[in-house]
């Protein structure tokens, strides 16, 4: 059994704001990159399996191109939802990576890193108990909280720090998870 897990690809922020649960649609090298993504399932998979996604519109956008490549279908999941932020969302973010990563992990409206892991390993658990192959599509923050949890590593306070940033699951990033008997074997996609 193999469950994957996708990041939503670029959406489009001229502004650069921080989005949270804004609805930012994908910018068209997103869109692009998505299509990239249903190709790899195109070629990878060969039956019909479903989608779960985040109801945020950047990720449902990103799993509808995926399905309609492959002739999956797309059923959204609240679990899968971004973490959010109300004292940042929509707001500038500083054009520094550091102190912007820096202010999300700071701001004390930030839903935590324990929450979102909870949410989505419960919905991780749900689906792998039907026993059938299945995709993920979420955000950054949700996925990396997951593959923490898979990987057996505990959380630390801010997940895209410069000390974790190599484990946080990038943009249009699909993550293989095959079941064994004894636990998961795991492989990192970049398409």
């Amino acid at each position: 059994m193999h469950i994957y897990l996708v990041r939503h690809t670029l959406y489009h922020n001229p502004e650069n704001i921080y989005a949270f649960h804004l609805p930012l649609y994908l910018s068209p090298e997103g869109r692009k990159h998505a299509g990239r993504v249903g190709d790899w399932f195109k070629n990878n998979v060969s039956s019909a399996i479903p989608i779960y996604t985040s109801p945020i519109v950047r990720t449902v956008q990103t799993a509808e191109i995926i399905a309609s490549i492959n002739n999956f279908q797309v059923q959204t999941d609240e679990r899968l939802i971004e973490s959010f932020c109300p004292n940042l969302q929509g707001k500038k973010q500083p054009e520094d990576d550091e102190v912007a990563w820096k202010m999300q992990c700071a701001d004390s409206s930030r839903e935590s890193s324990e929450s979102t892991q909870k949410r989505t390993v419960k919905c991780f658990q749900e689906k792998l108990a039907e026993g059938k192959d299945y995709i993920l599509v979420s955000h950054g923050d949700l996925l990396t909280a997951l593959y923490y949890h898979l990987i057996n590593k505990s959380l630390v306070p801010c997940l895209f720090d410069d000390e974790h940033i190599d484990i946080y699951i990038k943009r249009g990033e699909i993550v293989e998870v095959q079941v064994l008997e004894d636990g998961y074997h795991i492989e990192r996609i970049k398409v």
